[in-house]
């Protein structure tokens, strides 16, 4: 990563229920402020230059395979930014799911998430979760926009 600014998408997916979409990280990578077991909200980094509804496209289908997210992954509001650690800046976005089913993935899961769960958004707040996702699910159970979130507290360790 050395001293580049690195940039991402993450999505609040909530179904016609009102519960969001979360799901269990499965690899460890420090610099970007994840262990392995915590929970997040779908998050992908960006490719250089990349417009974020690409990455939101290429998030929901590479991790969101089998939800009925529509792919052409156009959210429906920007919620913020967010700088989860230092250099890594991502964008919110909010998009509807088409229904609260979770999908038999069979295998399909990616070696990095898997675990995907809907859950009422006050209560995941009371999970394990990446940098920067206990800020971002705030900032929507609290319906903010154009949000700038320059510093995001560090998990405690479990």
């Amino acid at each position: 990563m050395a001293n580049r600014r690195v940039r991402g998408v993450a999505l609040i997916v909530q179904n016609p229920k009102g519960e969001i979409l979360v799901l269990q990280e499965y690899e460890s990578k420090p610099h970007f402020g994840k262990y392995c077991g915590m929970f997040s909200i779908p998050m992908e980094t960006s490719e250089p230059n990349e417009a974020d509804c690409c990455t939101i496209a290429r998030l929901i289908k590479e991790e969101l395979q089998g939800f009925d997210i529509p792919i052409d992954g156009a959210p429906e509001a920007l919620i913020g930014s967010y700088r989860i650690v230092p250099r890594v800046w991502v964008k919110l976005f909010f998009i509807r799911g088409k229904s609260a089913r979770l999908p038999n993935l069979g295998g399909l899961e990616s070696k990095e998430v898997g675990n995907h769960r809907w859950l009422d958004p006050q209560k995941t707040l009371g999970l394990w979760l990446r940098q920067g996702a206990r800020e971002m699910i705030s900032d929507f159970i609290s319906n903010k926009k154009g949000v700038l979130c320059r510093y995001c507290l560090a998990p405690k360790q479990k």
